[in-house]
């Protein structure tokens, strides 16, 4: 019987579409550039928009081990692409000030919830379910995330919040969510992840002994699920996350 259920959370749960995060790196890249120029660091900002890009090109090589980077590694690395900085050595002080106003942008100007994501688990809460998060946390690290589903009153839901940077591992790796289901004390047989990707969660969950419900609310023809690749084929999988509720009678 399902007594557990993990989320992912963007495009799960917390919306992450493609013009969101180009908005958020022009803002993050002019607080930036605006402090370095203000602590005497003169940067060309088209030089700081590529040692971004190849920046990020460089942390997908992490990434795509299953590990993380916290924010001032990854600004670290972003600054190594920069000749302006190559050469000087930027005070912890100046970088943690840099940290915060990278980070800045997405607090003012938040996320919104996918539709029907606080309904589901205020449901799921109701009806006895421990609740746990597993996030991939890319630009945003965890710390962030809490401020922001504090703002969304989703916060108090969670049983346990686990995030990629803070671990250092990432979906698909099983530990990941072996580590979740322990905070909650649970079985992975009679747990259930839902998340919007094969690789990351319908894969990661399996790995882990999981129920996986897979998020496709565009209904897409994934090339994995149609060659019957048993480790890409989800559960079940749902168009709208109210869908869950049916999933879960069926389960009990």
């Amino acid at each position: 019987m399902i007594d557990t259920i993990t989320f992912d959370l963007w495009n799960t749960l917390l919306s992450n579409k493609p013009q969101d995060n180009e908005r958020y790196k022009q803002k993050r890249l002019k607080a930036l550039h605006g402090l370095l120029e203000e602590s005497g660091l003169n940067v060309d900002f088209h030089s700081l928009y590529r040692a971004h890009e190849e920046g990020f090109e460089k942390c997908k090589e992490t990434w795509e081990k299953n590990l993380d980077l916290d924010t001032q590694e990854q600004l670290k690395i972003m600054f190594s692409f920069l000749d302006d900085l190559r050469f000087k050595t930027i005070p912890q002080s100046l970088m943690l000030k840099l940290e915060e106003v990278f980070l800045a942008p997405i607090l003012k100007d938040p996320p919104p919830l996918i539709e029907g994501a606080g309904k589901i688990v205020e449901h799921v809460q109701a009806e006895g379910y421990k609740i746990g998060l597993i996030c991939n946390t890319g630009r945003t690290p965890g710390r962030i995330i809490r401020e922001l589903l504090e703002k969304l009153g989703m916060v108090e839901y969670f049983r346990a919040l686990t995030f990629s940077n803070e671990l250092k591992i990432r979906k698909p790796d099983p530990r990941i969510f072996f580590h979740t289901l322990s905070q909650l004390k649970s079985d992975p047989a009679n747990s259930m992840h839902v998340g919007n990707e094969l690789k990351l969660d319908v894969l990661g969950a399996k790995r882990a002994g999981m129920i996986s419900v897979h998020f496709n609310p565009n209904q897409t023809l994934y090339a994995e699920i149609q060659s019957q690749d048993t480790d890409f084929v989800p559960n079940f999988s749902i168009k709208e996350l109210r869908d869950l509720e049916i999933i879960l009678q069926k389960t009990k």
